[in-house]
């Protein structure tokens, strides 16, 4: 009998076992941060706060630094369920979205603080609903601080549109930065972000435009005579899930993803924000490197104008509006 009592243990352990490996749930996530970047740090935090809350019934298994595929790449695996997780920037996901390229309009914000505000708003969600209900893809954060870009020059020494004139500018293959050079009487030139260095080195391009902290991770200053604090454009990333992955989980883990995402998200935006102005300090010491500071801002501004329109044909005009009257009343209070 003792012995038919410890079989049957036995067994019910094995069951138990068996269960729970069936509910325990492995998503894959893939992104394009590297070694130094926060993000990377913070998404394998992510991770590890996630499997202990939900006491190893979720694990997330990373794959950073592009070893998936580039960015655009990630969101079209995500979409299609190749893999779970991506963090975007919200021009990417643009790709899918033309409305979420909005928030990296040129000279469109006065600050991170109005920024934010309207991104989490009512006048941005459509764009979100679209990206749910018709790519499966839904925002984990809405929110990842990046950074304002600034450009880089090698040779010459940029304080207003006149001074592009004519010059290469290294850009992501998107109309709003395409759109943007252009309007600055500058040739706009994409080339893959793997390999901006080497053309900055080079010289096939006379400059480039990205966040402080990626002209410092990557090293872009030591190629480049100056760090031109244009702040012309915000990057603000987010954490996609594809819908049905987040749809087969439980209740419970869904809140411990979208909870450790805020949380994640939030100290992204503390320590990246402290970071910048670090390494724009860093950048600003370096004795082959000019900052310069005194951007006429506002002629830049001015030669939107007349770009906006075209830009907002492909975003559609309402979700602009949108924005754009948003901005106004949060700009009133």
């Amino acid at each position: 009998m003792h012995i038919k009592k410890l079989l049957s243990a036995a067994a019910a352990a094995v069951i138990v076992a068996a269960a729970f490996d069936a509910a325990a749930q492995t998503l894959r996530f893939g992104h394009a941060n590297g070694e130094g970047e926060i993000a990377a740090e913070l998404f394998e935090e992510f991770a590890e706060r996630v499997g202990a809350r939900t006491e190893g019934a979720v694990t997330i298994q990373i794959f950073p630094n592009e070893q998936l595929g580039n960015e655009n790449e990630l969101v079209q695996q995500a979409k299609a369920g190749a893999i779970d997780i991506t963090a975007p920037s919200m021009p990417s996901a643009s790709l899918l979205v033309p409305a979420l390229e909005i928030p990296s309009a040129p000279f469109l914000w006065s600050n991170w603080e109005e920024a934010q505000a309207i991104i989490m708003s009512d006048a941005m969600q459509p764009a979100f609903d679209e990206l749910a209900e018709q790519h499966d893809l839904r925002p984990l954060s809405k929110i990842w601080y990046w950074g304002w870009r600034n450009f880089t020059f090698a040779g010459h020494e940029v304080r207003g549109p006149d001074d592009m004139a004519g010059l290469r500018v290294r850009v992501p293959e998107q109309p709003a930065w395409i759109g943007m050079v252009q309007a600055f009487g500058a040739s706009p030139t994409p080339i893959a972000f793997s390999d901006v260095y080497s053309a900055l080195q080079q010289g096939v391009v006379d400059g480039q435009e990205n966040p402080i902290p990626t002209i410092y991770t990557r090293r872009f200053f030591e190629v480049q005579d100056y760090v031109v604090m244009s702040q012309h454009m915000l990057q603000n990333n987010m954490m996609l899930i594809n819908t049905n992955s987040f749809a087969g989980l439980d209740h419970d883990y869904q809140l411990v993803l979208l909870e450790e995402a805020a949380r994640v998200s939030a100290l992204n935006t503390s320590i990246q924000q402290r970071r910048e102005q670090q390494m724009l300090d860093e950048i600003d010491a370096d004795a082959n490197t000019t900052v310069i500071y005194d951007v006429d801002r506002d002629a830049f501004a001015e030669l939107m104008v007349d770009a906006y329109p075209t830009m907002a044909e492909r975003w559609g005009r309402d979700n602009f509006d949108r924005v754009v009257d948003a901005i106004e009343v949060l700009r009133q209070r």
